[in-house]
């Protein structure tokens, strides 16, 4: 019995319930009741959902040699919600992360932010579940640790993230999508992503925000509430207003030769996925690997017999 689980679909306890009102509304006759019996018990084994070990289980599965670095800025400006629905931009980039990692059975991803400094939140993996987790604890700094940032400060560490990988990677290609709103706040301009262009085979880089702009509100974890980011530039202090730069976002995306797309809609970015699929994403191969194979469709056999029969004796007494 050691190779034998059980998932019930319906609660046992609730099952029983079920199964005890049914055999109390006994029927007349002997063996009418018996069959009662025996219909009740097989709808009792079958929810138990028995299954049982085996090591051919046939699978469909699809490769795709493919390394996609997720770059995404987490600078206090991507906390602006002038997105669709007043959603920040970087919870519509979480989102957008997890469709991408969806949409591209069989690659590995690897995430990396940047805010004042640039952090590998993984190594590339093929785990969703792990990416998953990454992508949800991906949040800004508070404004009392940020510095002022410039969205070229992911340059070095994508460099060296890339060179390793190739060390190791065989033929995999490596494509990148780029998060941000563009914005730098320390006053200095971008930095070049020339020299990434020898590693990327595809990608896009994908903007965030706003022309008009919007209001960025933090979490204050030590008072556990959200306050407004304060501009102090000025003498009157007053909430800060974040703008998309588009400028920036499209010098990146020339630089290393992928498309730019304003994520005001998926549209596009679809059309880049797709096509993704269509270079790299291999036939899907049958393979055999170990699990548990149902049987409880075994005993629907003489279920389907005895409901039937009882279906016609019915009939006949009709």
């Amino acid at each position: 019995m050691e190779d034998i689980i059980f998932e019930p679909i319906i609660p046992i306890p609730v099952m029983a319930v079920i199964c005890v009102v049914l055999i109390v509304f006994k029927r007349r006759g002997v063996m009418p009741y018996i069959r009662q019996i025996l219909i009740v018990l097989l709808l009792f084994v079958i929810n138990l959902r028995p299954m049982y070990a085996t090591e051919n289980i046939k699978v469909k599965t699809q490769k795709m040699d493919l390394n996609v670095l997720l770059v995404v800025d987490d600078t206090i400006s991507m906390i602006a919600s002038d997105q669709e629905g007043y959603e920040t931009r970087l919870d519509k980039a979480k989102a957008d992360m997890n469709y991408i990692v969806e949409n591209l059975p069989g690659a590995k991803f690897s995430v990396i932010c940047f805010n004042n400094n640039t952090h590998v939140m993984t190594p590339f993996t093929d785990s969703a579940d792990y990416l998953r987790n990454a992508i949800d604890s991906v949040y800004p700094l508070s404004p009392s640790y940020a510095t002022g940032t410039n969205i070229s400060i992911c340059i070095e560490t994508l460099e060296d993230v890339l060179y390793e990988a190739s060390q190791t990677s065989g033929k995999s290609q490596f494509v990148m999508f780029f998060l941000s709103d563009g914005e730098n706040t320390d006053n200095n301009q971008s930095g070049t992503f020339y020299d990434l262009d020898d590693f990327i085979a595809g990608g896009a880089v994908m903007g965030y925000g706003t022309e008009r702009g919007g209001h960025m509100n933090y979490y204050d974890a030590l008072h556990d509430v959200y306050r407004p980011v304060v501009d102090t530039r000025y003498y009157a202090d007053s909430e800060a207003v974040s703008r998309i730069d588009e400028t920036n976002l499209r010098s990146i995306a020339q630089q290393i030769h992928v498309p730019y797309i304003n994520m005001g809609s998926n549209e596009e970015l679809d059309d880049v996925l797709e096509n993704l699929r269509t270079d790299f994403l291999s036939e899907p191969e049958e393979q055999y690997k170990t699990g548990y194979s149902d049987i409880y469709f075994i005993l629907m056999i003489p279920l389907a017999l005895l409901t039937a029969y009882e279906f016609i004796s019915l009939r006949r007494r009709g």
